[in-house]
Order: C-alpha cells, then sequence, then structure tokens
C-alpha cells in the first residue's frame, strides 16, 4: 500500500477558521480529557438540526449529532481565531485542523464524517450531567418537533400546543441548570445544544401566533 500523502504545511491565513470551527474526532479526546478543549469551548449540533455543510455542501438536517468547536459570539469564526490572525491553540490544534490544507481539500473530504464525537463519547457514562443530557435530547427530538411545527403550520392546535410544551421544557433546563448544577451558562451549548428557536426555524414561526409563547411584534 502506499503511503498517504503528506499533508502540505498549514500557510496559517486564517481563512478556514473565519468560516467556523472544527468538528471533534476522537483522536480529539485527549484534549478533553486534560481540559484543552472544554465544555465552554465546544457547540453541540443535534440530529434533525439545520445545518450548512461546507464540505458536502448544501443545507439541511443533520444525520446525525456533533460536537464542533464554537464560534465566537455573535459571529462565525471559530472561538480560538484570535485578531491579530493567529490560532490560539495551533500546536496542540483538533485533527480536522491538522488534516486540513486548502492545497489538498481531499484530504480533509476523507476524514470529515468518520469517527466524530457526540455528548455520550465525552461526558462518563452513567453521569448526572450524560442522563440529564439524553433526557433532554429525548424530550425535545427535532425530528418530532419538526413534525409538530408542520402540523402547527396547517392549523392543528393540539400540535401547536405540543410544540409550545418542548420550547418551554427547553427553556426551563436552560435556566436551570446554571442555578441547580452551577454550569456557567456559556456551557450550555455544547450541554444542551442551540435554544430550539436557532436550531430548528421553523419552531419560532410555529409559535409566534397571538396568546402563544412568542408574540408577533406590532
Amino acid at each position: 500500500m502506499p503511503a498517504p500523502a503528506a499533508v502540505p504545511p498549514c500557510r496559517r491565513c486564517g481563512r478556514c477558521c473565519r468560516l467556523g470551527g472544527p468538528a471533534l474526532h476522537h483522536d480529539d479526546l485527549p484534549a478533553i480529557r486534560d481540559g484543552r478543549i472544554r465544555p465552554e469551548h465546544c457547540l453541540t449540533l443535534r440530529r434533525g438540526e439545520t445545518v450548512t455543510d461546507n464540505v458536502a455542501g448544501g443545507v439541511g438536517p443533520l444525520p446525525v449529532e456533533l460536537v464542533k468547536l464554537r464560534p465566537v459570539p455573535g459571529g462565525r469564526a471559530c472561538l480560538f481565531y484570535h485578531d491579530p490572525p493567529a490560532c490560539a491553540i495551533h500546536d496542540t490544534r483538533p485533527v480536522e485542523c491538522r488534516t486540513l490544507s486548502c492545497d489538498a481539500p481531499a484530504t480533509l473530504a476523507a476524514l470529515y464524517a468518520t469517527n466524530r464525537l457526540t455528548r455520550a463519547d465525552i461526558l462518563p457514562p452513567g453521569s448526572d450531567l450524560a442522563e440529564l443530557c439524553a433526557h433532554h435530547e429525548a424530550e425535545t427530538d427535532l425530528a418530532r418537533l419538526t413534525r409538530l411545527c408542520r402540523q402547527a403550520a396547517a392549523g392543528d392546535e393540539a400540535a401547536r400546543e405540543a410544540a409550545r410544551a418542548v420550547a418551554r421544557l427547553d427553556a426551563a433546563l436552560r435556566e436551570l441548570l446554571p442555578r441547580r448544577l452551577g454550569l456557567a451558562p456559556q456551557t450550555l451549548l455544547f450541554y444542551l445544544g442551540r435554544p430550539l428557536v436557532e436550531s430548528l426555524p421553523a419552531l419560532r414561526a410555529a409559535l409566534t401566533i397571538p396568546g402563544g409563547l412568542y408574540k408577533r411584534r406590532p
């Protein structure tokens, strides 16, 4: 078997960093275990969430959960990309960053969808946080919620009320975790993913009716 081609050295131009943080893979677990990558650095994209796929191309629901480095607040660039242009963890950067080369993108494409991490790979099995995240995932399942939103858009008030109940549960857990467990608010993007109205745009439309959880602005 021929040896794999070497990845051309990174030019450190920052172009890929400005497009968003990398997904994390099993090879990144040591950096998580020793605290170089922590929950507050991460964002969970949940199964069924509408995402843009920069490698495969297109926009659509995510088939499986993944965990990635989160973007800077209010922006798109990776959290570890700083000005002047530089990666704050370049020497220990995640495997996708080490694999990506602007001059040889096929190398990353071969790795991209393999051995991705989920919350279950990162959280201690059977821990309170692992069970709470699993409970939230089951109760706010995005595929089911998408169906409810479609039914609500067609005038089904029972479906609209069911969607409201899911949204209330999501909001309650986001308020409860920092208060009861002492979690930093910025870690919620890892433990619970993005708020439902961000991860599922159809939910906002389903709920913005007079008297609903969210009300239309005048």
